[in-house]
């Protein structure tokens, strides 16, 4: 159930981050329409401000004044001169002298009658609209605007609008590309798009502003966005991960808790059952009329019993430090004695071994400070290792040493021996070093994490070295104190 539930989550996961992914993808694709929007719309008031500014600087050169001064007169007279269009109709406003005539046919107003005359085209679409209309080959169609006959050719009007545009768009500091084109021309390969049109009522030609190469621009534009979207997927990646791997490792605890489980479980009937038939054996089978075998069914129950009450003096320490680090009890010890009197007490479970276990002592002193009942548990540990993973007839090594106030426990066997990838993992709680379907050793990943958890609460360190089919050596470095 639980795994089902685990892969439910997982799943689950995904989708978030998959549709997190969508979801800024469409924020920064709208992002990108909204500034290419944005560019369009200042592009084409631009050049709407290009073509006003044509037609405005043409016009002040067809401003004419007068300042006679007489008399203390000084009335400024303006004339506006220009010759009369001849392209088709538009609508358009004939000022002749001071009276404007409104009309919807250039071609009605004849040439004589409009001596001196302005063009003023009816605009009636706004900057923001895609086209304008003017007339523009009125104004730059001659190098002199008061001669009649003038050269209206699409060519000029180009070059004129070209220009201006470009000045406009370097004052504005937009840098992307740009070209003025005949409407009936097609756009550039790649992104571009129309940002504005002009028609000229006057040759009856029509132009179209193109902006291309803009995709550097509106970019560098959107870094802030970009930036958002990126620490915000990596942000919610980052905690998906946190929870894909706690679940993962929720995962891989459960597993270790069943085993444990199932090994403690062993673990404890295996003594309870073993006292239980010496006990049996006492009461219904006149065990009690023999000494010799009342003596040695007693053992056997004292050394499960003693077994039992280690175990399960084990798993409660264990839970201490689950808690967090316990206080520890220290009182002066002679670890050379504490280690001798657990070698006396574990003496029957060598015999059952059959195990050869011999102690080298090296210096005179071995005082320390610390808790007696934590430092008897790590011994026990380490030699029940090294029984445990030995083969027939285990051989026991073990060094006490004391140098510069430094205490040195070695514990060395002849076992099988961890290979060298695993050497990291083994004091990690519930690690168990990996043996295919071989389960020939009970265990439950405890020991050697309680072991390194004491040792590191007396201020001491603990080192391992091992060679597959050779043996493993565990040395255990504490402060000693002076004698």
């Amino acid at each position: 159930m639980f795994r089902q539930r685990h892969h439910i989550a997982i799943l689950l996961l995904s989708l978030g981050m998959i549709l997190l992914g969508v979801f800024l993808w469409l924020f920064l694709h709208k992002t990108w329409k909204d500034e290419q929007e944005t560019l369009r719309r200042e592009t084409s008031l631009l050049f709407v401000n290009a073509v006003r500014g044509i037609e405005s600087r043409m016009f002040d050169q067809l401003l004419v004044r007068h300042w006679d001064g007489r008399d203390g007169d000084r009335s400024v007279q303006i004339t506006l001169r220009l010759p009369p269009p001849v392209k088709d109709s538009a609508r358009v406003f004939a000022f002749v002298q001071e009276k404007a005539i409104v009309t919807h046919d250039i071609q009605e107003f004849r040439s004589e009658k409009l001596k001196d005359m302005r063009i003023m085209v009816n605009r009636s679409q706004t900057p923001e609209e895609a086209e304008i209309s003017g007339a523009l080959s009125v104004f730059v169609g001659s190098d002199s605007l008061l001669v009649p006959g003038l050269d209206t050719s699409p060519l000029r009007v180009r070059e004129a609008l070209e220009t201006n545009f470009g000045a406009v768009m370097e004052r504005a500091e937009i840098p992307v590309a740009w070209q003025i084109q005949s409407l009936a021309d097609s756009l550039p390969a790649g992104n571009a798009f129309v940002a504005g049109q002009y028609a000229d009522v006057v040759n009856g030609e029509r132009y179209k502003v193109v902006i291309s190469g803009y995709d550097g621009y509106i970019f560098r534009k959107m870094v802030p966005q970009g930036l958002f979207a990126l620490m915000l997927l990596a942000s919610v990646g980052l905690a998906f991960l946190f929870v894909y791997q706690s679940l993962r490792k929720q995962m891989r605890l459960t597993e270790i808790k069943n085993e444990f489980i199932r090994n403690m479980t062993h673990e404890l009937k295996t003594p309870i059952s073993t006292v239980s038939v010496a006990i049996e054996a006492m009461q219904h089978f006149d065990a009690l009329q023999n000494p010799e075998r009342t003596r040695e069914y007693l053992a056997i129950s004292q050394l499960e019993l003693n077994r039992l009450s280690l175990l399960v003096d084990k798993v409660l320490r264990m839970s201490l430090f689950e808690q967090g680090e316990p206080e520890l009890k220290t009182e002066p010890i002679d670890f050379l004695v504490l280690v001798e009197e657990v070698l006396e007490a574990m003496k029957l479970q060598f015999e059952k071994y059959r195990a050869e276990v011999k102690l080298t002592v090296s210096g005179q002193h071995f005082n320390l400070q610390g808790d007696r009942l934590h430092l008897i548990s790590v011994l026990y540990n380490l030699l029940e290792n090294a029984l445990k993973y030995s083969a027939e007839s285990p051989q026991i090594e073990v060094a006490l040493a004391h140098s510069e106030q430094q205490l040195t426990l070695q514990v060395r066997d002849r076992g099988r021996g961890i290979p060298a990838e695993y050497l990291d993992r083994i004091f990690d709680k519930f690690f168990r070093v990996p043996t295919g379907d071989v389960h020939d050793v009970k265990g439950h990943g405890l020991g050697l994490s309680y072991v390194a958890g004491v040792v590191r609460l007396h201020h001491g360190q603990i080192e391992v070295n091992s060679r597959v089919g050779v043996g493993t050596e565990f040395t255990v470095r504490l402060p000693g104190t002076p004698h």
